[in-house]
């Protein structure tokens, strides 16, 4: 397990640049020394928005006492979900760009692809994920988000827990319950806010190469 901590992390911190023509609702903007991207509350599948200073400490200095989880649910690419439609794709924001260790259910990647990304045990290509996050008053909220992979099985890309997007706790505790997902827990710590829509609408839309 601590291997996949360490390339979860290797991933997460990965950083490119360029920019793109983005959806309303997929990947990062650029907003001055900040970057932007969308959310969802896990209370009820809304979409908000999270701001994350450039340069901040990375892991977060915050006492553990002060984190969050955030609940990242990671696409196999055999997933029918519209790309466009998640918060984050391989080639618009700046982590996760691949999942960072093989699993059964995910396509493997080629040791080049994984090794682009400083993973140099194995990844697999995926079709993007989401960020969950508690929000006052209903969720857990912090500044500092401690983040959870939620990764699927082969039972639930067969039973098509795949085929709609999870969105809240609740989604997240069923499939970890019934077998088609399993948390993933890594040491990624990292400091963020909420904004507004505006915000995030206001930045500059980034995208970043795909080996």
């Amino acid at each position: 397990m601590e291997k996949i901590f360490l390339r979860a992390s290797l991933a997460f911190l990965v950083v490119l640049g360029g920019a793109f023509a983005a959806s309303a609702q997929t990947g990062q903007t650029a907003f001055g020394q900040t970057t932007t991207e969308a959310a969802i509350n896990d209370a009820n599948g809304s979409t908000i928005y999270l701001l994350t200073p450039d340069r901040v400490p990375m892991p977060s200095n915050a006492n553990p006492r002060a984190h969050a989880p955030m609940f990242i649910p990671i696409y196999p690419t055999s997933s029918p979900i519209n790309p466009a439609t998640l918060d984050c794709q391989p080639t618009n924001c700046n982590h996760l760009n691949v999942l960072p260790f093989t699993s059964p259910g995910y396509a493997p990647a080629p040791t080049a692809t994984c090794a682009a990304f400083g993973i140099t045990t194995g990844c697999s290509y995926v079709l993007g994920h989401d960020h969950l996050v508690g929000v006052p008053p209903t969720g857990d909220f912090n500044v500092a988000w401690h983040v959870i992979l939620v990764v699927f099985t082969p039972q639930g890309i067969a039973d098509g827990a795949t085929n709609g997007r999870t969105l809240t706790l609740t989604q997240v505790t069923n499939l970890v319950n019934k077998g088609d997902a399993f948390l993933a827990d890594t040491p990624i710590v990292f400091n963020c806010q909420i904004v507004s829509a505006t915000v995030y609408n206001k930045g500059t839309p980034l995208s970043f190469p795909f080996p």
